[in-house]
């Protein structure tokens, strides 16, 4: 997913425990904007899933708030980290071309 947003720069963790820094274009620059805008969309609940309607609520932190955490029950499904993939990269879209 870095490959396809640049946006996304430093992505570290351990386990099923990620942290993923959202940036300007440039993969450096804290860009608070993008994740504001990021948490606005996600809690419209407009989000598509085959079909139906569905929000993402995101975890933020750092410095600058421009951390997203991703820390899912060690109990989750391969269907549903499918699914939150799917999500955050419609949000991430959405979000970058609303600004």
């Amino acid at each position: 997913m870095q490959q396809r947003h640049p946006e996304i720069g430093d992505v570290d963790g351990l386990g099923l425990a990620l942290r993923a820094e959202i940036c300007e274009a440039d993969g450096f620059t804290p860009s608070k904007k993008l994740v504001d805008r990021m948490v606005d969309i996600g809690l419209t609940g407009d989000l598509d899933h085959h079909g139906k309607k569905i929000g993402l609520v995101l975890d933020i932190g750092g410095y600058y708030k421009n951390m997203i955490t991703f820390a899912p029950s060690l109990h989750i499904s391969s269907e549903e980290i499918g699914l939150a993939i799917s999500l955050f990269d419609q949000l991430l879209t959405r979000a970058k071309r609303s600004l």
